[in-house]
């Protein structure tokens, strides 16, 4: 589904600063290396005054002021001494492996001229200063016009970059270069710059020379017999000049279309490896939190350059739950426009080519340090059910190619399965964590809490104290009002226990009517205190045959030589105690020797 609206509003300050894109200084930093070597790229940096940002440039989803970029050009040229540095590193494009995403995405609208005139996306990805935007179409010819929006004005090395790029789409293709007019120039004194491009359409090229060729053959051949038969050596020449002339020009067709495919498939590889890295680090998290982490950091191998947004569907309601390089005050505006169009993102991806007149998002095309302009989002849908949602943010309208709504597509059908399984494991984590009664913590737990605040008492010193607490005649009251009411008991004692206890200590079901109370940095009498508050909110629980009355043990550990199962096993004691004397009480357990 695509949405599309009239073009957003200019905001000159900021793109004077978005100029350049990752992908051109990567482009650079890559050329520099293959014709000069890796050890020119210091000399690059210091010249353009870019010391110690090379991860940066390399970055594809970052950007650069015009002043930046025009540094960078100027280093460039220094270091290779070629006035002609822009252009050229335009032409080689597609032999380094830098904007893999983009050429793949030219790659898949299938044509050059489809590319030509998807060149007001196209352009999105490297530049925000200058609009460059098609003003005449017609067979193998377009016209295109690059505009100044920022105020920058034109340099030469945007002009010869842009002629350089162009040139190359055809060879996307197995087709020889592109021929590039470029009359006129923002440079020389003129409104705008213009390109016209004009390309062969390959075999049809050559089939029109056979063609014309074997007419011509036939012309004289035919003429020889009414006319003159020496003609006939003549027309058997230029039947076999035509036909190797023909050869060649196949020979040449299919070797550009060899080279074309070859760099496909470097391109393919490189971005197969980045996917599949991708995935493995989406696939590996099974921690929610983490998951979630990763689905966005992740996201750029999708989209380079767009900023992120991920939904996740929580009862029926979409909620912003991560959000990279996105300011809060996006998140809600953009909660509201999901869950308004649950049902067309259950159909598919959602491509706003405008959002400035989108109801709700107005403002986030209008805000003064961030114009976004273009949004796709992609549903995560996992067994017909939409988990949420992820949104690709950019600046300007009409940048999403429909290679990049594709890999949206994909990447958010992986993170829904990232998110399920991490749901499930969480889910399966709790449980075997959790009283599935009263959702207190169970046995297995409580010895690893107690395991962990002996050794901290080990290492730091302090107390650590436990409190066992058993319900007294509890089966009576099973065997009276039976085992749900019975059961709502356990669980209103549970809630109780809670609340009597600080928000780090843990509260564990042990199992029947037995409970347990650990209170980390608790001295014998604090936990003594806290056993008798336990005991008397227990004691306002009303049963038909009087108040629930229950019995607690407490024991206390510290020092070095401490052990868990001796903590444990000292409260059971205590508790025992109690029982013996009578229930209804707290007996504390011989204090330990607290160490210094």
């Amino acid at each position: 589904m695509s949405v599309s609206c009239q073009s957003d509003g200019d905001r000159p300050d900021w793109r004077r600063a978005h100029a350049g894109s990752g992908v051109t200084s990567g482009l650079i930093l890559a050329y520099i290396e293959r014709q000069v070597g890796p050890g020119a790229i210091a000399t690059l940096l210091e010249h353009a005054e870019m010391t110690g940002r090379e991860a940066e440039l390399r970055d594809e989803s970052s950007w650069f002021s015009f002043a930046e970029k025009i540094a960078l050009w100027q280093a460039a040229e220094a270091v290779t001494g070629d006035p002609a540095v822009a252009h050229h590193v335009g032409a080689s494009v597609l032999e380094l492996s830098v904007g893999v995403g983009i050429k793949r995405a030219m790659r898949a609208l299938g044509t050059p001229d489809l590319v030509y005139r998807n060149v007001v996306r196209a352009n999105s990805k490297f530049n925000w200063a200058h609009t460059l935007t098609l003003v005449g179409r017609e067979r193998g010819r377009v016209r295109l016009a690059y505009h100044d929006v920022a105020g920058v004005g034109y340099h030469r090395y945007d002009c010869e970059y842009t002629t350089g790029l162009l040139s190359t789409v055809p060879l996307l293709f197995g087709l020889p270069a592109a021929r590039i007019e470029h009359a006129v120039c923002g440079v020389h004194g003129d409104d705008c710059c213009e390109f016209a491009v004009s390309w062969s359409e390959g075999q049809r090229g050559t089939r029109r020379v056979a063609m014309l060729g074997g007419l011509a053959a036939a012309g004289l051949t035919a003429a020889s017999a009414l006319l003159d038969p020496a003609l006939i050596g003549y027309g058997v020449g230029l039947a076999g000049a035509t036909a190797g002339l023909t050869g060649l020009c196949t020979t040449r067709l299919l070797r550009r279309r060899v080279r074309a495919l070859e760099a496909q498939v470097r391109d393919q590889d490189v971005a197969t490896n980045a996917q599949l890295q991708s995935l493995a680090a989406l696939s590996s998290e099974l921690r929610l939190d983490r998951a979630l982490d990763q689905i966005t950091a992740s996201a750029g191998g999708a989209i380079a350059g767009a900023r992120f947004a991920l939904l996740v569907n929580e009862a029926g309601q979409m909620r912003a739950d991560r959000c990279s390089a996105i300011p809060a005050r996006f998140v809600e505006p953009l909660e509201r426009w999901a869950n308004a169009h649950q049902p067309q993102l259950r159909s598919g991806p959602v491509v706003l080519d405008t959002i400035r007149h989108v109801p709700g998002l107005t403002a986030l095309a209008d805000d003064p340090t961030l114009p976004l302009g273009s949004a796709c989002a992609a549903p995560l849908m996992f067994a017909d059910k939409l988990l949420g949602t992820l949104i690709a943010l950019a600046p300007g309208s009409t940048v999403f190619l429909p290679n990049d709504v594709r890999s949206l597509e994909i990447y958010a059908g992986h993170a829904a399965i990232a998110l399920w399984n991490a749901r499930l494991v969480g889910r399966l984590e709790r449980e075997a964590a959790e009283d599935p009664l009263t959702g207190l913590a169970n046995r297995r737990v409580l010895g690893l809490a107690c395991d962990t605040e002996i050794d901290r008492t080990a290492r730091e010193g302090g107390i650590v104290s436990l409190i066992m607490i058993d319900l007294d005649h509890f089966k009576r009251i099973n065997d009276t009002y039976g085992h749900p009411f019975g059961d709502r008991v356990l669980v209103e004692v549970g809630g109780l226990l809670r609340s009597v206890v600080r928000g780090h200590d843990t509260v564990a079901r042990l199992g029947g009517e037995e409970f347990a109370l650990l209170l980390p940095g608790a001295t014998p009498d604090e936990a003594r205190i806290v056993a008798e508050r336990a005991r008397t909110q227990l004691g306002a629980i009303e049963m038909a045959h009087g108040r629930l009355s229950c019995s607690a043990g407490v024991a206390s550990a510290s020092g070095p030589e401490a052990e868990a199962a001796e903590l444990i096993a000292a409260a059971d004691q205590a508790l025992y105690e109690a029982k013996r004397r009578g229930r209804g009480r707290t007996v504390l357990a011989p204090a330990p020797q607290l160490q210094s």
